[in-house]
């Protein structure tokens, strides 16, 4: 049994797979029931680097047999995805469950699997089968997989919409999330070439490098999911509101007495209390602070000030560096320790929010008073 140079990097990459399986496991008890998707999702993954590696040392006749049944755990990529980033995202979803329907293709494929072994003796025209059967397979595959890929990022669209309404800072958890939707959305981009090299047009990218590229991006994926978990970095998450409780917050309108209550407590946490130089600030602590519910609260800070949570501590943030520096503190001290000490938890969200509110840099702004204050002198 001789092995290229090409598939001892595949049985390397599916080591590193299965180290990371088992390296997860003993994670501190954080994110566990996201995690579990992860172990899943990186058995599969192996299963599939595993065929690429070695299906070549199996009989063609034995592949054509069995093969078909590795070929179902691509029907459980696209809900498992789906059920990591609404375990790692939202509240009060560690434990979160697709209904059992999303699995039923998988489990309909399998049951045709044995009937398609009950019945390969009695197959006459071999190949027209196979081919037909190969179209079917990649279609149904294709389709599937997309639809849950553009399913996980409308959902992580409105993470993103609800962290600046909830939270005062910007997470590496997008980042990473993104990375690897970006990932599958490429395999599935190789995906659709395999389908039209070999059903509909020969391409100048032969299938055989099609499917060498596909298991690479599988290997980057296995890696970047391996970094990120390892390092297992804090995950701030939000609320997932279903179509009723959204009703129910447009409705919510507060009366004016309620409204100036809630507003005084917020400009007096804000002003008076500095509440904003808390780094880990979110709308459900400053609820919390204030006595109030989130739903009030963004409602007010939604219809009232007009801003997102994210805008409105920021400013506050931005406005306090700004003192600070008209004081010279940058002189003793570096721009981000400043950063930090107004309440800013990341060099990232510090200077996107600055050129958000300044539309300069801190080092443009820092040169434009200094220029400023040589003039007054002249």
């Amino acid at each position: 049994m001789s092995i290229s140079l090409y598939e001892l990097f595949l049985v390397l990459i599916i080591g590193q797979c299965i180290f990371l399986i088992f390296a997860i496991q003993y994670i501190p008890k954080k994110h566990t029931g996201a995690n579990r998707i992860i172990q899943y999702l990186l058995a599969i993954y192996s299963v599939f680097l595993f065929e690429r590696a070695l299906g070549s040392q199996f009989e063609r006749d034995f592949l054509r047999l069995y093969g078909n049944i590795i070929n179902t755990f691509y029907l459980f990529i696209g809900p498992l995805v789906y059920t990591y980033i609404r375990r790692l995202l939202f509240y009060k979803n560690g434990n979160y469950q697709l209904p059992y329907y999303h699995y039923s293709p998988a489990l309909l494929y399998l049951g045709y699997c044995f009937f398609h072994m009950y019945i390969y003796d009695s197959i006459k025209d071999v190949s027209g089968y196979f081919a037909t059967l190969l179209f079917c397979n990649d279609v149904i595959f294709f389709v599937f997989i997309s639809a849950y890929l553009f399913k996980s990022n409308r959902l992580l669209s409105y993470y993103k919409k609800k962290e600046e309404e909830e939270l005062s800072f910007n997470q590496t958890i997008i980042k990473y999330i993104k990375i690897m939707l970006i990932c599958l959305l490429v395999y599935m981009f190789f995906w659709l070439l395999g389908i039209i090299e070999r059903f509909v047009v020969k391409l100048p990218i032969d299938i055989r490098m099609i499917w060498d590229i596909s298991c690479l991006i599988f290997g980057i994926q296995i890696y970047i999911v391996g970094f990120y978990n390892l390092k297992h970095p804090e995950v701030f998450k939000i609320r997932l509101l279903l179509n009723k409780e959204n009703e129910a917050k447009k409705k919510n309108k507060l009366d004016e007495k309620e409204i100036n209550k809630i507003k005084n407590l917020i400009d007096s946490f804000l002003e008076e209390k500095k509440g904003y130089c808390r780094p880990e600030l979110s709308l459900s602590i400053l609820a919390n602070e204030i006595n109030t519910t989130t739903n009030k609260l963004s409602w007010v800070l939604n219809n009232i000030y007009k801003k997102t949570f994210y805008e409105l501590v920021n400013e506050y943030r931005v406005e306090y560096f700004l003192q600070r520096i008209n004081e010279n503190r940058h002189k003793e001290f570096t721009l981000i320790s400043i950063a930090f000490e107004v309440g800013f938890n990341s060099k990232s969200t510090f200077y996107k929010a600055f050129k958000e509110i300044t539309n300069f840099t801190p080092t443009e702004y820092i040169r434009k008073v200094e220029n400023s204050q040589k003039l007054k002198e002249y």
